[in-house]
């Protein structure tokens, strides 16, 4: 998967919600629309798990410094929207 985000890049914190409507990273609930850079990148492998069908190589995962001065570690790429090009 490619990333679609860069360091420096000016971004938002979103809500995300799975299937059934729920959160799908509650852990990021007080931040949601809070904005901020991007820091660094990393990519995390994922492999799959006998008798699944899904493949994902990679997944960016996104260490993110907030404006309010708090930095969260491990931001999924789809719980971010960039408000920069």
């Amino acid at each position: 998967m490619a990333r679609n985000y860069r360091n420096g890049q000016k971004i938002k914190i979103i809500e995300v919600k799975d299937q059934h409507g729920h959160l799908k990273y509650p852990e990021f609930q007080e931040y949601i629309n809070d904005t901020g850079i991007i820091v660094e990148i990393y990519i995390a492998p994922i492999n799959n798990l006998p008798g699944q069908e899904l493949v994902i190589e990679n997944y960016p995962i996104y260490k993110v410094r907030l404006d309010k001065g708090i930095t969260l570690k491990a931001v999924p790429e789809d719980a971010l929207v960039a408000l920069d090009g």
